[in-house]
């Protein structure tokens, strides 16, 4: 069976990068791209879903998707771009943690022997 991964952070340059180099690899069947809002840089292969892994909701469209893979790379690195430190810290921490608690809760990341999840 193919892998499904779904890569965060798509709207931003090593998200996007990331992103269609998986979509690339001939082992992977499908990727999904997650972002808040829409990448500005072409995708390629990848299927892109506006979500935010702010929101419980994530854990849907992990389930949905039949990800077994997810990477992270929606994360902020200056305080500016995300609108202040504390903006920062719930993309950075909440998000992340939204996120960790989807993958445990869905079937195909927390319980195959071919998941991952990659921070």
């Amino acid at each position: 069976m193919a892998r499904v991964v779904m890569v965060t952070g798509v709207s931003r340059d090593a998200g996007a990068r990331c992103a269609r180099a998986l979509a690339a690899d001939p082992s992977i069947g499908t990727v999904i791209g997650v972002d808040v809002v829409p990448p500005r840089a072409e995708l390629g292969k990848v299927r892109f879903v506006r979500a935010d892994i702010r929101n419980p909701v994530i854990a849907k469209v992990i389930a949905a998707e039949g990800v077994d893979t997810v990477v992270h790379t929606g994360v902020v690195a200056t305080p500016g771009s995300a609108g202040g430190r504390s903006s920062m810290k719930e993309i950075n921490v909440i998000g992340t943690m939204q996120l960790l608690a989807a993958c445990q809760k869905a079937p195909g990341v927390a319980k195959s022997d071919r998941s991952h999840v990659v921070l």
